[in-house]
C-alpha cells in the first residue's frame, strides 16, 4: 500500500473520529453475484514450440487454451527460398522462415508457415475463432538475428503468408490510428528491430494494409522506473499496439530471484500499469514468469507456489479492470492446472490490522466473519507475560479495505479477561449477533473457559458471561481450543493429554449460557493445534500430527450425536498451524503455514462422498507469516484471514473472494 494511501486512511479516521464509531453499519448484505473469469483468456505460452518433437507444444497450447504464443524465427545461413512442389504456391521464391530459439547455419526444423496451417485449422473447426469464443489468439515472432538475415527479404515472405489467410487476419491501414480491426488471428513483432521496421516500410510502399504490429520491449537489463505513467508516454498508434515486460517492472526484486512478498504496493502497481496500458491502447505481456519450469533466472524462489499467487492475482485484476493482457510463462502445464478449474481464493486487499492512533498487535489472533459484514476478530496481547484478551471489530470496504471501528478489552460484565490461546466465532439467533470466545485460563491448570457477548449496531461488544466450561458438572481440562458455531449448536475442539477431543452443545441466547450436552475422543486421534468449521450440520476440523496435516470429517444431524468419520491426510504436505473454513456446501478452504518458509499455503478441498479430494495447493501470502485464521461468509462471498507477522507481533489480514467456477 502506498504511504500517500495510508496518510489518507489514517486522516480520514483522525477528522472524523467518533463519527466513524457510530457510522451506520447495513442490517444485512446483499448477496453478490458469483464471479465468472475466463482465466485462460490471459495465458501467454513462451516458446510455444519443442524442436525435437515439433507438434507437440504448439498443439498443446491450442488444447489448452492459450491465446497468446510465441514463435522464435530465423533463416539459415544461405538465405535459401521456397522452391519446388512440396511447399505452397504463395510463397514459391519467398526466403524459408524456420522456428527455432538457437543459431544454426542450417535450422532443419520446421516452417513458420505450418503453424499457421494449424491455426487455421482450428479455427475452421470452432467457428471462426481458435477457441470458439470469437476471441482472438495473438501470435508473436521473435526475430533471431542469427545468420545476418536479410530483413526486407523476410517482411516480404512474412507478409506472403500474412495475406494467405488475410480473412483471419487483423489489420490496420498505415496512418490510420482508428483503422485497427481485431479478427481471429493477431500478429505481433517481436525481438529484432531491423525485422519491425522492414516489415512497416515494405507495407507502406506496397498495400498500406498493415496485417501485423509491433511491441516495444522492457527487459531485465532495463531501469525500474518508479513511475508506471513513464512506461507509456505516447498513445498507441496504427503499428505500435503491443509491449512486452519483463516482471521485474511490476515486482521489485524479482530480477535478483529476491522478489519477496506480493505486497499491496505491488497490487496497486500492477493495477495502475494495466489501466494506463489500455487507456494508451496498449496490449501487455508480462514474461518471465514462471515456477518449476524455465530457465533459473526467470523462476520464483517458492516454485509453482510463488508463481501461482501471481498468476490468479494477474487474471482477478484483468477481471477486475475489464482489461484483457497476457502473463506469459515456460510452467504451462501448471498454469493451466490452475486456470482450468479455477477455485482459487483472490485476493482484494493486503494491510496491517489498524487501530486508534496505530496499529495492533497480537498473538494467537483468530477472526470471524457476520452476516452484515463485519469483522471481528480476539487475540492476546503482544509479550509472553502479557495475557491480556482483546478483540477489534471492522468493516469491509468494496475494495477490500478494512475500516477498524473498535478495539477494546474483553471485560465481561465489566472485568477485564486474561486468557491464552483465545479463539472465537459468531452466530445469529434471534435477531442478535451472538459471539462466543474461548481460552485457556492464563493461571494455575488447563481449565477452559467461554466468554458470550453480543456484538452491537455500533461495532461495540456486550460481553454478558464469563463462564468454565464443563459438562456433567465435570469442569473441561485442555488446550488449544477451537469452536466453530452453525445456528445455535456450538461445537469445540481441544487437546487433552496430545489426543484429540470434541464437545459440543446448544447456545441459549436468552440467557447467555451454553448448555454443553456431548463430549468424546476424535478417533482417538493423535494431533496438534486444531481447527474446525461447521455449516450445515457438516463439521470438518484440520490439525498437525507429527507435523503432517490432516482432517477428519464429521456430521451433526438433528439433535443426534456427532459422528466422526473419514480421517486423511493432505496429500501428504506439512505445515504449521492449520486453520479451516467452509467456502460451499461441498467446499473447504484450509490455510497453514509453511513448515520451511513461514509463508501461507492454501489448499481447497472437494467433499466427496466421505473424503475430500484436495484439488489446489498454493501460496496465498507471501510474506513471513504465522498461525493464520481463517472464516468466509457465503452471502457476500467474502473471504478474510487474519495472521501474525513471521518476525514480530504485528497482526495482518488479508481479504478477498473465492472464484467458484
Amino acid at each position: 500500500m502506498s504511504k500517500q494511501l495510508i496518510w489518507g486512511r489514517a486522516a480520514l479516521t483522525a477528522v472524523m473520529g467518533v463519527a466513524l464509531l457510530w457510522s451506520p453499519i447495513s442490517a444485512g448484505v446483499m448477496a453478490e453475484a458469483p464471479l465468472s473469469i475466463n482465466s485462460n483468456s490471459y495465458k501467454a505460452f513462451h516458446d510455444t514450440y519443442d524442436e525435437q518433437d515439433p507438434d507437440r507444444k504448439f498443439l498443446r497450447a491450442l488444447d489448452t487454451r492459450f491465446y497468446n504464443v510465441e514463435l522464435d524465427i530465423m533463416v539459415d545461413s544461405g538465405h535459401s527460398t521456397y522452391s519446388g512442389p512440396q511447399y505452397p504456391d504463395y510463397l514459391q521464391g519467398q526466403v524459408k522462415l524456420y522456428v527455432k530459439h538457437d543459431a544454426a547455419a542450417q535450422p532443419n526444423t520446421r516452417n513458420l508457415y505450418q503453424y499457421f496451417e494449424e491455426v487455421a485449422a482450428q479455427i475452421e473447426r470452432n467457428g471462426g475463432s481458435v477457441h470458439g469464443d470469437g476471441q482472438s489468439i495473438v501470435i508473436n515472432l521473435d526475430m533471431k538475428s542469427a545468420n545476418n538475415p536479410d530483413y526486407a527479404q523476410i517482411a516480404r515472405s512474412l507478409q506472403a503468408i500474412l495475406e494467405h489467410y488475410d480473412a483471419l487476419m487483423t489489420s490496420g491501414n498505415v496512418g490510420d490510428a482508428g483503422s485497427f480491426t481485431e479478427r481471429a488471428i493477431t500478429v505481433c513483432l517481436s525481438g529484432s528491430e531491423g525485422l519491425k521496421s522492414a516489415y512497416f516500410d515494405y507495407i507502406s510502399g506496397t498495400t498500406g494494409k498493415l496485417l501485423a504490429f509491433k511491441d516495444e520491449v522492457y527487459s531485465l537489463t532495463d531501469g525500474r522506473r518508479g513511475n508506471p505513467a513513464d512506461y507509456f508516454p505516447n498513445d498507441a498508434d496504427i503499428y505500435h499496439r503491443f509491449y512486452a515486460i519483463h516482471w521485474k517492472h511490476i515486482e521489485s526484486g524479482f530480477d535478483l530471484l529476491t522478489p519477496g512478498n506480493w505486497s499491496q504496493d505491488e497490487e496497486e502497481r500492477l493495477e495502475e500499469m494495466l489501466r494506463m496500458a489500455t487507456d494508451k491502447g496498449y496490449t501487455l505481456r508480462f514474461y518471465s514468469l514462471n515456477g518449476n519450469e524455465g530457465a533459473w533466472h526467470y523462476k520464483f524462489p517458492g516454485g509453482d507456489g510463488d508463481a501461482a499467487q501471481r498468476w490468479t492475482q494477474f487474471a482477478y485484476m484483468n477481471d477486475k479492470l475489464g482489461t484483457r493482457h497476457f502473463v506469459s510463462t515456460d510452467s504451462y502445464e501448471a498454469i493451466t492446472k490452475v486456470f482450468d478449474r479455477f477455485l482459487v481464493p483472490l485476493r482484494d486487499y493486503n494491510h496491517r490490522v489498524e487501530k486508534a492512533g496505530g496499529t495492533q498487535s497480537g498473538t494467537d489472533v483468530s477472526v470471524s466473519l457476520t452476516s452484515d459484514n463485519r469483522v471481528v476478530e480476539v487475540h492476546k496481547a503482544e509479550g509472553l507475560l502479557n495475557n491480556n484478551l482483546w478483540y477489534s471489530v471492522g468493516s469491509i470496504q468494496d475494495d477490500g479495505y478494512i475500516q477498524w471501528l473498535t478495539n477494546k478489552r474483553i471485560d465481561p460484565n465489566g472485568i477485564n479477561k486474561n486468557g491464552i490461546q483465545p479463539h472465537s466465532d459468531v452466530t445469529d439467533i434471534n435477531g442478535q449477533t451472538i459471539v462466543v470466545q474461548v481460552n485457556q485460563t492464563d493461571g494455575t491448570g488447563s481449565g477452559l473457559w467461554a466468554n458470550l457477548g453480543r456484538l452491537e449496531a455500533d461495532s461495540t461488544m456486550t460481553w454478558m458471561t464469563n463462564e468454565r466450561i464443563a459438562i456433567g458438572g465435570q469442569h473441561t481440562e485442555g488446550s488449544w481450543p477451537h469452536v466453530a458455531i452453525d445456528g445455535d449448536r456450538i461445537v469445540l475442539v481441544y487437546l487433552n493429554g496430545g489426543k484429540l477431543q470434541y464437545q459440543a452443545g446448544v447456545i441459549h441466547s436468552g440467557n447467555y449460557q451454553i448448555e454443553w450436552n456431548q463430549a468424546g475422543s476424535i478417533h482417538d486421534q493423535s494431533a496438534e493445534r486444531p481447527d474446525v468449521a461447521f455449516q450445515n450440520g457438516q463439521l470438518i476440523v484440520a490439525y498437525q500430527n507429527n507435523g503432517r496435516l490432516n482432517y477428519t470429517l464429521g456430521a451433526w444431524n438433528g439433535n443426534g450425536p456427532i459422528t466422526w468419520g473419514t480421517t486423511g491426510d493432505m496429500q501428504g504436505q506439512n505445515g504449521h498451524d492449520p486453520t479451516v473454513a467452509f467456502i460451499g456446501n461441498d467446499k473447504v478452504i484450509e490455510l497453514h503455514t509453511s513448515e520451511n518458509t513461514g509463508l501461507i499455503w492454501y489448499n481447497i478441498g472437494e467433499i466427496r462422498g466421505n473424503a475430500i479430494e484436495w484439488v489446489h495447493n498454493y501460496i496465498w501470502d507471501s510474506g513471513s507469516s504465522s498461525k493464520p485464521s481463517v472464516d468466509y461468509q457465503a452471502s457476500s462471498n467474502t473471504l478474510i484471514d487474519l495472521h501474525k507477522a513471521g518476525t514480530n507481533d504485528a497482526l495482518w489480514y488479508n481479504s478477498g473472494k473465492i472464484h467458484m467456477p
